[in-house]
């Protein structure tokens, strides 16, 4: 990290240099109880002799002075002196960090923002937690201004679903962008983008909305799923008859996973030890085959992007084929809410 083993002291490094689930500079705000955390690279110390903390971009006197106060204000909650003065005219910080453990010791971490559009950054006092490991996220309070958020309308498949593809079948791990996937109504169309999310088994204990839904086989239709079918829990599947018609207007409608649970045959997967979410991207809106059941693909219209780790961000935009994700095109199917589910389940 930087420094001997055993050395103690006050550490700053870049969220840039985290990893949150498996995701590099994920945003802040999925910062929850259960999740993986870890860093890379080098950490600053600022309480040494020159107590440098070198930014090196404009605003990092104010970021410096920032994370001075940051540093004073773990000291004294650990009951240590702070060492120098804060400077004068540096704002009190509010209580922003999270708690790490490996199962047998745990670190306290504030979170100093350095200026809109830029990583903040997190400071350490005493020994910083080791680099390059695994570490669980045991309490998170990121204050008025960044509440965690649920992250919502991911539309993921999960490995060993097969998917209908121009030349058959083919599980959803082996597809790659340039394929040409099956669609309901506009017949085999590129895929564009493949986008992956992991989520630990704490993630999910402690956030249990994130667990995927499972469908047995014949749960929508006779072999429907012909062989179960394992989805994130805002995915959604068509269906279709004269209850809709009835009460929308509309023969076909398209219904989140989660809101289907506690149907027969379909439930939460709990106990998992982790899942990988895979999403699919074409040209626009459309019903898929997953498994045998008609499902959708990912819009990105319908999802917080600035909820997505940076890099994954960028690949994405750099895909869709218009620039603005509001832009991509209206739902392939009317979406029903919560409380629409309910009706359509209970006529």
């Amino acid at each position: 990290m930087g420094q001997p083993a055993g050395r103690t002291g006050t550490f700053v490094l870049s969220w840039a240099q985290t990893e949150l689930d498996g995701g590099p500079g994920a945003p802040v705000a999925l910062l929850a109880r259960g999740a993986t955390w870890l860093w890379r690279g080098e950490a600053l110390r600022v309480d040494g002799p020159t107590g440098i903390l070198s930014l090196g971009t404009p605003g990092a006197e104010d970021a410096r002075r920032r994370a001075a106060a940051a540093v004073r204000h773990l000291l004294v909650r650990a009951g240590g002196a702070p060492p120098r003065p804060v400077p004068p005219g540096t704002d009190a910080l509010p209580e922003r960090g999270f708690t790490v453990t490996d199962g047998q010791r745990s670190w306290d971490l504030l979170l100093v923002e350095t200026g809109e559009a830029r990583a903040p950054l997190v400071v350490s006092a005493g020994s910083p937690p080791p680099r390059e490991t695994d570490l669980w996220v045991v309490s998170a309070d990121l204050g008025p201004a960044t509440r965690p958020v649920r992250p919502g309308g991911i539309v993921c498949f999960t490995p060993g679903t097969r998917i209908l593809t121009e030349t058959g079948l083919a599980p959803v791990e082996a597809l790659r962008p340039g394929d040409r996937i099956q669609t309901r109504d506009n017949g085999a169309q590129e895929l564009l983008w493949i986008g992956t999310r992991r989520l630990t088994g704490a993630r999910m204990h402690a956030l249990p909305h994130l667990a995927p839904v499972r469908f047995a086989p014949g749960s929508l239709d006779r072999g429907v799923p012909d062989a179960g079918l394992l989805v994130s829990p805002d995915h959604r599947v068509l269906l279709r008859g004269a209850r809709a018609r009835a009460l929308w207007g509309e023969s076909e409608v398209l219904v989140a996973a989660r809101d289907l649970v506690d149907t027969a045959g379909i439930r939460f997967e709990r106990g998992l030890r982790d899942v990988l979410y895979i999403h699919l991207m074409l040209p626009c809106h459309e019903i898929v085959f997953a498994n045998g059941v008609e499902t959708d693909s990912f819009h990105p219209g319908m999802i917080d992007l600035g909820a997505m780790p940076r890099a994954e961000r960028a690949r994405l935009r750099a895909a869709m084929p218009v620039s603005d994700a509001a832009a991509y095109g209206p739902p392939v199917r009317r979406l029903l809410s919560r409380p629409d589910a309910a009706l359509l389940r209970a006529a």
